[in-house]
């Protein structure tokens, strides 16, 4: 099918062609951001100026107006906004017929703005009193406070508030306004805790993606209600299978005494808490049945208790596996100390500031592992070497091949080097040479190397932490599907808010609070209250 074109249509194209050339060409010479490159070592991005002038460059119109309010409160005086759009931003004084003035507008409609004038003289009555309070508002105070809560861990309190707005910038604020400055400034800094679980199904695609084989489960509600989150991140996964099994206690020390005791007093002595200590850290049936036996002439109760909870939960000798030394009472405890003031953060910010923790300490425990030049790490080392400075003194009497005899004084103990085990039930619990196969394999002029637990040594470390914790890229930077920005996440539904200030820490028992965190005792007798030096009963030196 042909198309007839006129002449006059002809031409028309042909200029049409033209213009698109030359606007092709200017486009391809012109840079491509003049006005970036021309301010670009002059523009502020911080809305904290001191010093506010004339053909001042800010990143955006919402920087400026954080800097005016800032200027505002130093100044003690207060503006209103007399024009503002997308072009233009411009203030004068709340007093009426007063000079002060600040015009900026912005620079060829991109986003920066530019301060054109800006008068500071004021022709009102600036110092009165009742002027200077007016409307000082808790936006502008949160906005000057915010950086003081960028690190969870800073404690900076409203009566903090209080005493540097009054020292600084000579504003008075009682402790509610400053109180709710606070809370304005965590608003700020952290959004909307709505917002926060609304960023998770975003949070966890790039968790995903940048550690691949990570384990990332959200759970909600059947009304779209966040209900639990559960992450593994992949260095955690892939380490794990260098490490050595650990034995949990169902129970913690203290709360086992509180329980054995009668309205909050202990009967049991520093000695016999030590005793217990030392029962679920028995290598041989025989030394448990001794401790036990001692335990039970103190307090019967005590035995009957530890029985029910079942000995291979607690003690070592009774373990239905081999969990080596490593033993432990509840590790979520741990966690919450070091977590402690991360759980006031958003949900969001929370996980996050997890992420960055692991980061931190597997490049610390890795950079570590790098600095130990010895077969064994650090602290399986040390062990070895309590261990080498009592074997010195043993005597070795060769039985067979594996089977030795050593004798230490009046004892003598049966060492197997084949199957890896001592009759003083050490060296298979712990998977560490003790004293006696240390003297049989000097007999033998062996190394211990063979004879040490793989879970111990350097290369195992290394192994552990060899995949590093990457930092995430910027959020500005996710690239992320559709149809997972599109999902909605709600904050929990929970209980109505009390009232008064929420519960911070766990609720302590009677024996905790009554007990002291250290107790002075005497070297001499043992007695609490004073020590060694400052003992009465001290025998007289001749």
């Amino acid at each position: 099918m042909a198309i007839r074109i006129s002449r006059a249509d002809l031409e028309i194209f042909k200029l049409m062609a033209l213009c698109l050339m030359r606007m092709q060409v200017t486009l391809l010479d012109m840079p491509v951001s003049p006005f970036i490159e021309e301010y670009q070592s002059e523009i502020i991005t911080e809305g904290t100026q001191n010093v506010i002038e004339e053909a001042q460059v800010y990143q955006d119109k919402q920087t400026i107006a954080t800097a005016m309010r800032h200027y505002s409160v130093m100044h003690k005086f207060q503006f209103r906004v007399k024009r503002s759009s997308h072009r233009s931003y411009w203030l004068i004084c709340i007093a009426e017929n007063c000079n002060w003035h600040f015009k900026t507008t912005s620079i060829n409609d991109s986003t920066m703005f530019k301060i054109r004038s800006f008068n500071r003289q004021h022709t009102c009555t600036l110092m009165d009193d009742t002027f200077i309070q007016r409307k000082r508002t808790t936006v502008v105070v949160g906005s000057m406070v915010m950086p003081k809560y960028c690190d969870p861990k800073t404690v900076y309190t409203p009566k903090d508030i209080q005493t540097d707005m009054l020292s600084q910038h000579g504003v008075n604020r009682s402790y509610m306004q400053a109180w709710k400055a606070k809370k304005k400034a965590l608003q700020l800094l952290r959004g909307h805790l709505a917002d926060s679980y609304n960023k998770l199904p975003n949070y966890f695609y790039i968790l995903e993606k940048t550690y691949p084989g990570s384990v990332v489960k959200l759970k909600k509600t059947t009304d779209e209600c966040f209900l639990y989150a559960f992450v593994v991140l992949c260095t955690s996964i892939s380490g794990w299978k260098y490490y050595g099994p650990v034995q949990y206690c169902l129970w913690h020390m203290l709360w086992l005494i509180r329980k054995t005791t009668h309205r909050g007093s202990s009967f049991l002595s520093n000695s016999s808490k030590h005793m217990v200590k030392e029962l679920q850290w028995s290598y041989t049936l025989d030394e448990f049945n001794e401790r036990m036996s001692k335990i039970e002439e103190i307090d019967p109760r005590v035995k009957s208790y530890l029985y029910d909870i079942g000995y291979h939960r607690w003690s070592r000798v009774h373990a239905t596996m081999n969990r080596t030394w490593t033993m432990t009472s509840n590790i979520a405890e741990s966690l919450n100390v070091v977590t402690k003031e991360a759980r006031e953060l958003p949900i969001f910010d929370l996980l996050e500031y997890m992420r960055t923790l692991l980061e931190r300490w597997t490049k610390e425990k890795l950079l570590k592992a790098k600095g130990t030049f010895t077969y064994l790490g650090y602290k399986f080392n040390k062990e070895l070497e309590k261990n080498s400075t009592l074997y010195q003194k043993l005597g070795v009497r060769t039985s067979t091949d594996h089977i030795h005899t050593v004798i230490d004084g009046v004892k003598r103990f049966i060492v197997c080097l084949k199957n890896k085990k001592c009759s003083c039930g050490q060296f298979q619990f712990d998977e560490l040479p003790c004293p006696h196969v240390l003297a049989a394999l000097r007999h033998r002029n062996e190394t211990y190397k063979n004879y040490c637990s793989p879970y111990y040594t350097r290369e195992s470390l290394l192994c552990t932490y060899e995949i590093s914790v990457n930092s995430l890229p910027d959020e500005s930077k996710w690239n992320v599907p559709q149809h997972i920005s599109d999902e909605v996440v709600n904050s929990p539904m929970g209980e109505k808010k009390q009232p008064g200030r929420p519960q911070k820490e766990r609720y302590k028992t009677y024996d905790e609070l009554k007990s002291k965190k250290y107790k002075v005792s005497c070297g001499n007798y043992g007695g609490e209250g004073h020590n060694k030096r400052s003992c009465k009963n001290a025998p007289k030196k001749k």
